[in-house]
């Protein structure tokens, strides 16, 4: 090996790990900003309640807010510090009535709208310089006004890039190391048995975790120390007065009803306490009353002494705070890394694959003759082809965590029907299934790489139109100019497939369109589901259509021309007859139709109506989060890729194919039924845990349909008396009629039984039934035949 070719494994390396770390480094960013952010909005809005307490009691003793005493002794010393830079109180009209300021005087933004329309809901505005929580004041009847709490950014910005800030020279240091160590030891990986690469660029991405992990780590323990600080040091100022005067705590009544009260508005504290000598006076936890405080390592603790100089008896106050509150917060994000970093091995996996076809041919070019044709390479054609599949499935998967949702308020901000959210999904699986005949017969005539680009841009181009508008027509317009693309790639890079295949690895070839399939859906509801959080519904759509352009620039700059052939396949009324002809023969045929009807068309139909339709849309409405949805549903994928090589492997050896079509549908059923009954599981953890595998339940069951169900039909009766190929090309597009009709099917069932679990409970329910009735003649024709048996 040349040291120039050295030189390009290394800058390929580099670029591919680069953009790995980079992409974990922007989510964890966002991550760790979300995170951060929360804790303090929780730290002001817990400040704010107090305030809020002490005026609410002044006003139930029907006294007037504007006559309210106090108001600047008791936020004063909040003010001060630089989580705050003003408290004002408003009225219910909008005038405001107090106000205290940071004595530096800053500049101040209006007051939030919400002032003059405050519910019984605490309201937080994020604005660009200043968070804005706003908490109502009420009385015993009616609320009377609010109190605006305001909180500049930057004190969450600074925090934030002041704990990243080295972190891009650590990836920039491990992408140079992983890129150099492939560069010089390139040679020895080619020869060795051992995917040194792939071991190499999964240390590389987990060092990275791990640094990533340790700064949110110590950046949430930072967070929640000073969000127990505030509180405790808020606490006991109010408590002061009674030290300062010498005054006895046991004198006062009521104090334990104020230390629960103050527990019950920082709902992550797990105890505070007043301590005389060490021992507790008053605690929110009545068990340890009267005890000796004993620190919990488990905790965090903050200890305030409100002792007099020379006070006989020493009072304090303690909060305790649990570590697990970090730890879950922390255990969240690496989930989400883990997602991520599957998504990641998928796209740079590929595209390692792509870098080395290409050194390969420029080896081979270089090697032969200047002056000869250079063969053309159907293998490295394969390997070019594989990402253009895949990222097409990649930029419309990155919708699916949140698109359902988006299009039932489209529909709801049309003045129409939220019923009418399913219109664009059933649009576009219908256009995808009408543009494949003339999609195929395009191929034939002009080859399959115009399909293919053409393909791309309208792909591209619908995905990027949904920042446009909110209207549900243009929506659904879009979302089938969307399957027209789909629909024109697909067979493009189809007949590519084919083309340039030698028959011995057909096998190969088709594997290529289920793997861009699933690894192109996994990676894109995973990043999809992630970036979502950060860039809001209108930054995925533009990714997506970025993705959809420049994959079309690749397919041009990359994708080969194949040698144009002759076809005599005849035009689009050539190939519209035929498949009439062919439906004509299988609807005859029995056996057919209890295929398409009991597994094929349902399977699909599971898949676009309840997995990328109805699950996100009940998942959400349970109070998951976009990236939980997300990553739910990527476990569907995850089943299917764990199931279909093992399965298919089964049915070669075995032949078996109606057994395992009967398992695979009684497995979907099961695991539909188990996403339905969740919502009657009472603990979150419980009811997650149901979901997720109940959803890789399906996935894997899935895997037992996608290709047996292709095999049984392609080895039937019917196919041994009109051949192989019409049964299955007709088979593949009457399947197309579940990806048209499950989400129609399944927003009709939620017009009718509402939106909730139990409606994926039936279709599982439905879809077992399907499974019996499947096998049920030939189980009642093998008891018959059994009957007629002579008895020895």
């Amino acid at each position: 090996m040349t040291l120039r070719q050295r030189l390009l494994d290394g800058i390929t390396m580099l670029v591919v790990s680069g953009l790995s770390l980079l992409l974990l480094l922007y989510v964890a960013f966002g991550e760790g900003r979300r995170g951060y952010e929360q804790i303090h909005i929780e730290k002001i809005t817990a400040q704010g309640r107090l305030i809020q307490t002490s005026i609410e009691k002044y006003l139930r003793e029907d006294l007037p807010l504007k006559q309210y005493a106090g108001f600047t002794a008791l936020t004063a010393p909040i003010v001060e510090s630089e989580d705050f830079d003003a408290i004002a109180v408003y009225d219910h009209l909008g005038q405001r009535l107090f106000q205290v300021i940071d004595k530096s005087n800053p500049r101040l933004p209006e007051p939030s709208g919400w002032i003059t329309r405050v519910n019984r809901d605490i309201q937080v505005e994020y604005g660009e310089t200043y968070y804005q929580i706003v908490l109502p004041l009420r009385t015993r009847f009616e609320t009377v006004g609010s109190i605006v709490v305001m909180s500049p950014t930057d004190v969450v910005s600074k925090r934030v890039y002041s704990a990243f800030g080295a972190l891009p020279f650590v990836a920039a240091a491990l992408s140079l190391l992983f890129a150099l160590t492939i560069a010089f030891a390139s040679p020895r990986i080619q020869r060795s048995q051992v995917p040194w690469l792939q071991i190499g660029y999964a240390s590389t991405f987990v060092i990275m975790s791990g640094f990533v992990i340790f700064t949110l780590v110590t950046m949430y323990f930072d967070a929640v120390q000073g969000k127990t600080k505030a509180s405790a040091v808020a606490l006991s100022q109010r408590l002061n007065d009674v030290v300062e005067f010498n005054l006895s705590i046991r004198d006062f009544v009521g104090l334990d009803k104020g230390f629960k009260e103050y527990r019950r508005v920082n709902s992550e504290i797990s105890e505070a306490a007043l301590l005389l000598d060490g021992r507790v006076a008053i605690t929110t936890n009545d068990k340890d009353l009267g005890k000796e405080w004993h620190t919990n390592p488990q905790n965090f603790e903050y200890t305030v002494d409100l002792s007099r100089a020379g006070a006989a008896q020493r009072t304090s106050l303690a909060v305790a705070v649990p570590r697990s509150v970090v730890y879950e917060r922390v255990g969240r994000s690496v989930k989400n890394f883990a997602a991520l970093f599957i998504a990641s091995a998928f796209l740079s996996g590929l595209f390692l694959q792509v870098a080395g076809s290409l050194r390969r041919q420029r080896s081979s070019q270089s090697a032969s003759d200047q002056n000869a044709k250079p063969a053309f390479d159907g293998e490295a054609a394969l390997v070019i082809v594989k990402p253009v599949f895949f990222l097409a499935v990649f930029l419309d998967s990155l919708t699916y965590a949140f698109l359902p949702k988006f299009m039932q308020e489209a529909a709801v901000s049309s003045g129409l029907s939220v019923g009418l959210a399913s219109l664009p999904f059933t649009a576009y699986y219908l256009f995808f299934a009408l543009s494949l005949i003339p999609a195929g017969t395009i191929a034939d005539r002009r080859g399959p790489r115009p399909l293919i680009v053409i393909g791309l841009i309208l792909a591209g181009a619908s995905v990027l139109g949904l920042t446009l508008s909110h209207n549900i027509w243009l929506l659904t317009a879009l979302r089938s100019v969307a399957g027209i693309g789909q629909g024109m790639l697909f067979i493009g890079v189809q007949t590519f497939i084919l083309a340039v295949t030698p028959p011995e690895k057909k096998t190969r070839g088709a594997a290529i369109i289920v793997f861009g399939f699933q690894a192109g859906m996994i990676s894109g509801m995973a990043l999809g589901s992630l970036l979502v959080n950060f860039l809001l519904s209108s930054g995925v759509f533009i990714i997506g259509g970025a993705v959809g352009f420049a994959t079309a620039v690749y397919t041009v700059a990359l994708v080969p021309t194949l040698p144009q052939k002759q076809s005599d396949k005849g035009g689009l009324r050539s190939a519209v007859s035929r498949l009439l002809g062919d439906l004509k023969k299988v609807i005859t045929s029995g056996e057919f139709l209890k295929t398409i009807l009991c597994i094929g068309i349902p399977a699909k139909a599971i898949l676009t109506g309840t997995i990328t339709f109805a699950l996100p849309l009940i998942l959400g409405q349970l109070g998951y989060r976009q990236e939980d949805i997300g990553q739910i549903i990527m476990l569907y994928g995850l089943g299917v890729v764990a199931a279909s090589g093992q399965v298919s492997r089964l049915v070669d050896r075995t032949g078996n194919t109606q057994s395992i079509l009967f398992s695979g549908a009684l497995l979907s059923g099961a695991g539909l039924a188990a996403i339905g009954f969740t919502g009657y599981l009472t603990t979150p953890l419980a009811a997650t845990a149901a979901v997720v595998l109940a959803v890789t339940v399906v996935g894997i069951a899935h895997g037992f349909i996608n290709a047996p169900v292709v095999t049984h039909v392609g080895q039937s009766n019917l196919a041994a008396r009109i051949g192989a190929n019409p049964v299955t090309t007709t088979y593949r597009f009457l399947e197309r009629i579940g990806h048209v009709a499950g989400p129609f099917i399944v927003s009709q069932l939620f017009l009718l039984w509402g939106q909730g679990p139990h409606v994926i409970a039936a279709i599982g329910a439905a879809t077992a039934l399907l499974g019996v009735l499947f096998v049920a003649g030939d189980l009642s024709g093998r008891l018959r035949s059994v009957r007629s048996e002579p008895a020895e």
